[in-house]
Order: structure tokens, then C-alpha cells, then sequence
């Protein structure tokens, strides 16, 4: 039966890699900026494949940048591969609450790009984590690449460049540096 601490909507925190170990771990990649945010799990939703299933974590640690997490009820390392690729998510009302003009990558992702001149750039599909600021990824809607794949424009996330992010009306507005679009 799954527990009433999961009603409501859910944010991905995670997305599992590999087993860790051979006695059940799992090595997550973070979605999070908070690496010891892992310490706090006790229970998770791991979505695999589209289905969810309820876990109670037993153990939870950060390990060279990654989380090492252990759920009560994967126990071998062939059991812990068979949630490789899954997402580890948990009630969105338990995020940690971010300082003003922060934002989780799910809040970001999906948003309209618009230019500061108001021209629909696209729709932000991705957020690389880089060095010093994170890139997103804003797929075009205008045409396609010589292999068939969508245009992107590659944005790098500094205030220079974001100018706004409004959530409630679903859009970032950019001021894009010269060449930065073919």
C-alpha cells in the first residue's frame, strides 16, 4: 500500500545510473545544486519505465559528487540494475525552498524562450550543468539541422543573458549575445 506522503504532484530529484556495490546500492545522478539534500530521503518514488513504485530508503550518502542511495528493498546488485535509467522522485511540497531567483531544472524546462525583441525562440527542452553557470538548451521550432534533428541554441544562464523568468506565464526572456544564433 502506498503511503499518503506521496499524494499530490511529484518532482524528479534524481535519475539512477548504475548499482553501486554489489548489495543493492544505487548511484543516482542528482537533479539538485543541495548534494546532501540525499541525507534527508526516507521514502521515494522511483519511476521506471512508467510506472511508479513507493521505496523506503535505508540509507542515503553523497559519493565524489553523486548519491549513493540504498532502498530497503533491493538487495543485490542485479536487482539494483534493473533500475538503472528509473527517476528517483519525491512530493513536489518537500523540495528544499530555493533563495529568490533560484528555480528547479523542472521549472525551467518547458518554459517558452523569447527574445528581448519578442521573437519566439523556442522552448527550453534541457539544462546542462557546466562550470561556472549551467546552459540551457533551447529547442528551435523552425527547421531542422542537415541530419534531421531540431535547431538548438545553447544558452548560457547568467543574468546578462536571462533577463526574466516568469513561471506563471510559462516564458524566459533572453538577451542573446551577438552570433549566438547561426
Amino acid at each position: 500500500m502506498m503511503s499518503s506522503f506521496f499524494a499530490g504532484p511529484l518532482t524528479t530529484i534524481g535519475k539512477i545510473l548504475a548499482p553501486f556495490g554489489v548489495k543493492g546500492a544505487l548511484k543516482v545522478y542528482p537533479y539538485s545544486d543541495f548534494l546532501e539534500r540525499c541525507t534527508l530521503l526516507r521514502e521515494v518514488m522511483v519511476e521506471r519505465k512508467g510506472i511508479h513504485e513507493h521505496h523506503r530508503v535505508t540509507e542515503a550518502r553523497v559519493h565524489k559528487n553523486i548519491w549513493v542511495i540504498k532502498l530497503e528493498d533491493t538487495n543485490s546488485r542485479e536487482e539494483a540494475a534493473m533500475l538503472t535509467g528509473s527517476l528517483i522522485k519525491i512530493p513536489a511540497r518537500e523540495r528544499l525552498a530555493l533563495p529568490e531567483g533560484s528555480y528547479y531544472f523542472d521549472e525551467i524546462i518547458g518554459l517558452t524562450a523569447l527574445s528581448v525583441t519578442g521573437e519566439k525562440l523556442g522552448t527550453v527542452r534541457e539544462i546542462i550543468k557546466a562550470g561556472a553557470n549551467d546552459v540551457y538548451v533551447v529547442e528551435q521550432e523552425k527547421g531542422l539541422t542537415a541530419t534531421g534533428r531540431s535547431r538548438e541554441i545553447l544558452v548560457p544562464a547568467t543574468r546578462n543573458v536571462v533577463k526574466e523568468i516568469n513561471l506563471q506565464k510559462g516564458y524566459m526572456l533572453l538577451d542573446l549575445p551577438p552570433g549566438l544564433i547561426d
